[in-house]
């Protein structure tokens, strides 16, 4: 497949992406750590999460169709992420009871659909003009955004999230503050990029997703042709090289950089691809499922799913 050809053809199709980026990121096996198709939480399933999908495509649909239909002879990259965040997210708690089990997703997606929405639209081909559209449409988020983003975050109470500084999202004045300060998306998430992987996307123009994630992602699959090692030894690949911040806000950084070692041993051993590789991620993985969460990779799971998006919109097909 070629990254200079952006290949979906109508909302239907990016509709398409959004779904399947989805399910194939939580059906992953083994993704150690996480909940995948053979291990579940104590209080969160497999099922959660497949129900938690559902719940969001509406919304996915009705944010699409709005930003191509709003503007007839023009296009503006204020897309309001901010409320679409917000919708999804209480979607996303309402229909199932294993609490925030895709607030990262969504913030993930949310600006690579929207600008698969206008790529479309201007028929804008290529994975370098992508990113420069990409860049834009996080930059012209507002204040109103942030706000709904901190609404969003309130209704799912991820655990760890909200420290922030002054505008930590548990104090009653930071709204306040966030007027005044005229804080957009953007200045928030610049905010917490060093101590965020989704926040470090949003201020670099997701570089670890469009850059290497994708990448490795496409070699992988077309070295062996099978979407399970390419989902997994990407992955592996990302939790090498970037320590969780869901692992570091739940059990520290020491325990995070340990999580990042054993990935790069495993890659050494060619991942889930050869039999030692494929043996040394069950047991990793049986090892982090006895710290019931603490030692979840969820954010890189979440950067995952970003990347199978990406993918599926210039061309990938299993």
């Amino acid at each position: 497949m070629n990254l200079e050809e952006f290949s979906v053809k109508s909302v239907d199709d990016i509709l398409r992406c959004i779904n399947l980026s989805s399910l194939l990121e939580l059906s992953g096996w083994p993704k150690p750590g996480n909940v995948h198709r053979t291990k579940n939480f104590e209080d969160t399933k497999f099922e959660h999460f497949l129900g938690g999908i559902a719940a969001i495509q509406p919304n996915f649909k009705e944010f699409c169709e709005t930003i191509l239909n709003k503007y007839e002879n023009t296009i503006s990259s204020n897309v309001n992420l901010g409320l679409f965040i917000k919708k999804a997210t209480n979607e996303m708690m309402r229909w199932q009871q294993g609490g925030n089990v895709l607030l990262g997703h969504i913030l993930i997606l949310a600006p690579l659909v929207a600008t698969a929405v206008i790529c479309l639209k201007l028929n804008i081909k290529s994975l370098n003009n992508f990113k420069d559209m990409l860049k834009k449409v996080i930059t012209d988020t507002t204040v109103e955004d942030t706000i709904y983003l901190y609404e969003a975050i309130k209704i799912c109470n991820p655990g760890g999230l909200g420290q922030i500084g002054k505008y930590d999202i548990y104090d009653e004045n930071s709204i306040k503050e966030l007027k005044e300060d005229r804080i957009t998306l953007k200045k928030i998430f610049e905010l917490s990029k060093d101590y965020d992987l989704i926040s470090w996307e949003y201020s670099t123009g997701f570089s670890i997703i469009l850059n290497d994630g994708i990448r490795y992602y496409l070699n992988s699959y077309n070295k062996f042709k099978d979407i399970n090692v390419a989902t997994v030894n990407t992955f592996l690949r990302l939790l090498s090289e970037h320590s969780d911040t869901l692992i570091i806000r739940k059990s520290g950084l020491e325990a995070a950089l340990y999580v990042s070692n054993m990935a790069t041993k495993i890659l050494k051993r060619g991942g889930i691809s050869t039999k030692k590789g494929l043996k040394m991620t069950l047991k990793f993985d049986k090892m982090l499922q006895k710290k019931k969460g603490k030692l979840n990779p969820g954010t890189i799971a979440d950067l995952i799913t970003g990347i199978i998006f990406t993918a599926l919109l210039f061309g990938l097909r299993f």
